[in-house]
């Protein structure tokens, strides 16, 4: 009887964890500023001379992202990391100015 208790609550807390973790992941985050490269043992967020200005869950909104800076004369381009993420770049020269465009 206790033993059923205790699974009880154990599934509980798994699946409160499982939705934190996909609300928190889910979200549109911002990338690490130019310059600051974290830690990761896969290389993933190395891009030599772009820098990521944006990161979304979404392919098409990360192209109007893309469009948006396009438009306004800042040469972006995407790329999808390991974590299914896409990574808006743009060059450390103009990560500023597509900082201060996005900005809502």
């Amino acid at each position: 009887m206790y033993l059923a208790g205790w699974a009880a609550s154990a599934g509980a807390l798994a699946t409160l964890i499982l939705i934190i973790r996909l609300l928190r992941f889910g979200e549109r985050r911002a990338c690490s500023p130019a310059g600051v490269h974290p830690a990761a043992p896969d290389g993933d967020l190395d891009y030599g001379l772009l820098r990521c200005v944006s990161r979304v869950g979404d392919l098409a909104f990360a192209r109007d992202v893309r469009d948006r800076l396009r438009r306004n004369g800042v040469r972006a381009t995407l790329a999808t990391g390991h974590d299914g993420m896409v990574r808006v770049l743009v060059f450390a020269d103009e990560y500023d100015r597509a900082r201060l465009l996005l900005a809502p």
